[in-house]
């Protein structure tokens, strides 16, 4: 009998499904009809299977989607107050949500499938919602007793009346009784309750006390004898809480305080000041009550400051430094207001800034100055703000104060630096009110710089000759005769020469004095001839250069091969240039403008092209304190770009690099200052 054949049928699902084999085998004598009817059966039944596994697989899909949101919905449910309210919010959610995905099934038999797919954990949901709510509804019932309790706790102790003391213990058992009914607690947690309400009515009287004192309450809670009921941790948690309280009374009181006394003294500045500028009266006596504080102390200061100036025994001078200490304790709140005592550095007697009013080192407009600043420390915003601007001020001011000397014997020291101090605060408080950034306003290169006139504060030659001479006459009448009489036959050049060259004998530190800032055309002009033919053009100065040249010297990113420039612009924009790089030295070299004439032309002559701010230990041995000339012009010389200059074929750098460290050699000898 010859081999029966096998036929496999492949049909395909979602993917790629396996394989069917019929294992059907047909009896070759049969006909074709006959022998392929098992056949035909074996795959309506595969299809039929198919057909199940897609209804399954669509059903589950929408299944997933809408467990999403059933999940979703539960947990909202669990949310509510009671059980009822609960579970009747799931079952509308429910409900609405298996009509919305049902309603996307593709037919009659994905829908049925999926309503029972999603209709098997309904329960388990209820469940946990029920769960859930009876916690809720537990939780807020004991809440309520427990809340009506803290009430009329609260009123019994606010009345002090025994009658709500002797009625407080009865209605209260009442509430938590209460709770025993709805099976909630058990007689066991009744009886805790019990013992826990003396402590709840001390907590309350203490929380009384509070309201009003927390610090006095915290006082009395540390006396452990003080409410002995409120034990352990309870005790400590409640301590933490008055400490807080306390902490936040303290800041509104101070405030209101610091508020109110700062007024007074306003009050008091204007009414001392009178009605003509810069000229002090003072207070009719008669009337100074009408100034006063409340506060005793405070108004004796009030009226000594008064007499002082009624009797003419007040100085306006002042000393810029006890100023500065003074401001550094006002920024960080340990001054809070003008009549508050405190001890500088050295001091063996606290004294307030009142009381130091026209003793040497605080006048009337330091005064005014100071009421200022304590106003905008009610402001943590611009408490910050002027801690930057002080901090700019210890920066700048060296530019304008002169030699170190200048403070003995230039009598205009104090006033000429508290002045700017107080004339940039003034700028600075109106750029504030203008909305312009902070930055911009003590920005030296922004046109918002508040100190776009620095060196119009410091000192002349003319003053600084005024002021030694002055303090000579003063000190040692004789070296009038020695050093500033002029000599027969001397021009008034070589008078001035000459007084302007000796004065050095005169600092008390030994050090050259104060000369100013160098004439300005000097600069220029030793710039325009240090830069040479300037580029017309713009080009490379030299092959290794990253940007091109243009006019004298300007070197950018912005400037482009092949830009030209007239010979006027090439000026204009060298004037710009000097006007930048003269600020920034100065800033860079704060003593700068004391260094004799001389250097400080060469010196600048190398800043401008670049040499001097690129040797960061020349700077530094420059600026230590005291000045390590010497040192620093080894460093300014021991560098590649000097060795290198020949083989870079920029040789010609070589010569003023040198000149500017044999006068860093020559700085601080008399030979610099002849």
């Amino acid at each position: 009998m010859p081999k029966i054949p096998t036929f496999t049928s492949r049909a395909r699902l979602t993917g790629e499904a396996a394989s069917v084999t019929s294992n059907i085998q047909i009896d070759p004598r049969q006909n074709i009809a006959s022998a392929l009817r098992p056949i035909g059966k074996a795959v309506e039944d595969y299809y039929v299977k198919e057909k199940a596994i897609e209804t399954k697989v669509k059903a589950g899909e929408l299944n997933a989607d809408a467990t999403v949101e059933i999940f979703n919905a539960a947990e909202q449910a669990e949310l509510k107050s009671t059980p009822q309210d609960g579970v009747d919010y799931f079952n509308n959610k429910f409900k609405t949500i298996k009509e919305k995905y049902k309603a996307q099934a593709s037919n009659k038999n994905v829908a049925n499938t999926f309503d029972i797919l999603l209709s098997q954990n309904k329960n388990v949901y209820v469940n946990n919602i029920l769960k859930k709510t009876r916690t809720n509804l537990v939780t807020t019932r004991v809440d309520q007793v427990d809340q009506r309790v803290k009430s009329r706790i609260a009123a019994a102790v606010a009345s002090e009346s025994q009658f709500e003391f002797d009625i407080l213990a009865k209605s209260i058992e009442e509430d938590y009784q209460g709770l025993v009914n709805d099976g909630i607690i058990g007689k066991k947690d009744l009886e805790i309750y019990r013992q826990k309400l003396p402590a709840l009515i001390e907590t309350q009287m203490v929380k009384n006390k509070a309201i009003n004192n927390a610090f006095g309450a915290l006082v009395l809670l540390d006396d452990n004898k003080k409410y002995p009921n409120i034990k352990g941790d309870e005790r400590e948690k409640l301590r933490t809480e008055l400490r807080q309280i306390a902490t936040f009374q303290g800041k509104v009181v101070d405030f209101a305080t610091n508020k109110i006394l700062l007024e007074s003294k306003k009050k008091v500045a204007a009414a001392l000041a009178g009605d003509e500028a810069d000229k002090f009266f003072g207070i009719n006596p008669d009337e100074i009550d009408q100034y006063y504080t409340g506060n005793e102390e405070y108004d004796n200061q009030i009226n000594n400051l008064n007499n002082k100036i009624i009797n003419n025994e007040i100085s306006l001078d002042n000393n810029y430094l006890t100023n500065d200490k003074i401001i550094n304790k006002i920024l960080n709140n340990e001054i809070k207001n003008s009549y508050e005592k405190f001890k500088l550095t050295g001091e063996t007697e606290a004294k307030s800034i009142t009381e130091r009013i026209g003793d040497g080192s605080v006048n009337l407009d330091d005064d005014n100055f100071f009421n200022n600043i304590f106003e905008s420390q009610q402001n943590p915003e611009l408490n910050k703000t002027n801690k930057e601007f002080f901090g700019f001020i210890d920066k700048v001011v060296p530019l304008i104060e002169g030699s170190t000397s200048s403070k003995y014997f230039d009598n205009n020291y104090n006033n000429r630096l508290s002045s700017f101090r107080q004339d940039m605060y003034g700028r600075f408080v109106e750029g504030l009110k203008q909305n312009i950034p902070v930055a911009k306003l003590l920005d030296s290169l922004s046109d918002n710089y508040i100190a776009k006139d620095i060196l119009d504060y410091a000192p002349t030659k003319a003053n600084v000759r005024d002021a030694l001479s002055s303090f000579a006459q003063e000190q040692e009448p004789e070296l009038i005769n020695t050093y500033f009489k002029k000599n027969e036959n001397e021009t008034p050049t070589e008078y001035l020469k000459r007084i302007e060259g000796n004065t050095s004998s005169l600092s008390l530190d030994a050090k050259p004095v104060l000369v100013g800032l160098a004439n300005y055309d000097k600069f220029f002009n030793h710039i325009l001839e240090q830069e040479g033919t300037p580029f017309l053009i713009a080009k490379k100065a030299f092959a290794d250069e990253d940007h091109f040249t243009l006019g004298f010297g300007r070197n950018n990113k912005n400037i482009k091969e092949g830009e030209t420039i007239t010979l006027e612009k090439a000026k204009e924009n060298l004037h710009e240039d000097i006007d930048v790089r003269l600020k920034k030295i100065q800033i860079a070299i704060p003593n700068f403008s004391n260094f004799s004439e001389e250097l400080q032309i060469a010196l600048f002559g190398e800043y401008f092209r670049g040499s001097v701010e690129q040797s960061i230990d020349t700077l530094k041995l420059i600026n230590a304190n005291p000045p390590k000339f010497k040192e620093a012009a080894v460093e300014f010389l021991d560098n590649d770009e000097y060795r290198d200059a020949k083989k870079r074929d920029r040789g010609g750098i070589r010569p003023d690099m040198e000149n500017v460290a044999r006068l860093l050699r020559l700085e601080g000898t008399e030979e610099a200052w002849t």
